[in-house]
């Protein structure tokens, strides 16, 4: 059996697999080691795995993370790995490359993540060719649920959104400007707080000022961070995450815009990382 992770800044998705065939999900908390520790992380995963399956059973463990991007940061979780699983193989690796194989395999395209946060690569079929830095929820993740919850929440504190969208908020979520602000400057986690107001948007996306603002918030993706690839109109293009999956028809519309046609969409990556994972030595 082989134990892959998917995680990214709110949540980590977890398969215990054999083959093809799916033997166990689970979920934890996210785990990206620009947020936890490796003492922390192996508290998450000791609590998490108990109960969930034989530890001797598992041969290989898979973790693609958000975050895993350079070495320093892939050894935080592989430290924590290694304690709980000292006798096997731990491979550690961004989540872009587990996009990229979940939704390619052996084959080229440019892979796109939008989920709380976004980013992007192009794939060879074996190796990310091109990438850029993420700078965060802060200066980048266009298109994600934390730019389209910021973009929101700007202009519903500055009082810009209609009328109806903002008494519609009130009432779902009944936050006074000081319970947003202090969640966002003064509480962990601000990218989670304001991705989870797509929930309202995606409730709303038939209003012309929510559909402009998603659409708007996807454009910025593709202008500031695929179109920056060298030669990406040449690409297929697949997406991974709860936002591009959600909100598919804005996304298709703005990727049209910019010359180019969505051949693959996921919500979660895993299907395809079990698939890819049968068909590759543990």
């Amino acid at each position: 059996m082989i134990l892959i992770a998917d995680s990214g800044s709110t949540k980590t998705d977890w398969v215990v697999a054999e083959g093809h065939n799916v033997l166990k999900t689970f979920k934890t908390v996210g785990m990206n080691p620009y947020f936890v520790q490796t003492e922390e992380a192996k508290g998450i995963l000791q609590e998490a795995f108990a109960g969930k399956f034989n530890k001797e059973d598992i041969r290989a463990v898979h973790f693609y993370g958000a975050g895993c991007s350079s070495a320093p940061k892939q050894q935080v979780i592989q430290d924590a790995l290694q304690d709980i699983f000292p006798h096997i193989t731990t491979e550690v690796d961004h989540d872009m490359l587990g996009a990229a194989r979940a939704l390619f395999g052996n084959s080229s395209g440019i892979a796109c993540i939008l989920g709380t946060g976004s980013n992007a690569c192009v794939y060879d079929g074996r190796h990310i060719t091109e990438s850029l830095f993420s700078l965060g929820y802060m200066f980048g993740d266009e298109g994600s649920g934390a730019h389209l919850g910021k973009t929101y929440i700007a202009d519903h504190l500055k009082e810009k959104a209609p009328q109806e969208i903002m008494h519609a908020f009130v009432d779902k979520y009944e936050l006074s400007r000081e319970m947003i602000l202090t969640n966002i400057y003064k509480k962990s986690n601000p990218n989670r707080f304001l991705a989870s107001f797509t929930h309202f948007l995606r409730e709303h996306i038939t209003h012309p000022y929510v559909y402009s603002l998603v659409q708007a918030c996807f454009e910025a993706f593709f202008e500031e961070q695929l179109s920056r690839f060298s030669e990406y109109k040449k690409y297929r293009l697949g997406c991974i995450g709860s936002v591009a999956y959600h909100f598919r028809e804005v996304f298709e519309k703005a990727a049209e815009k910019y010359g180019l046609q969505v051949t693959q969409m996921m919500a979660s990556p895993m299907e395809g990382l079990v698939r890819y994972h049968a068909g590759k030595p543990s």
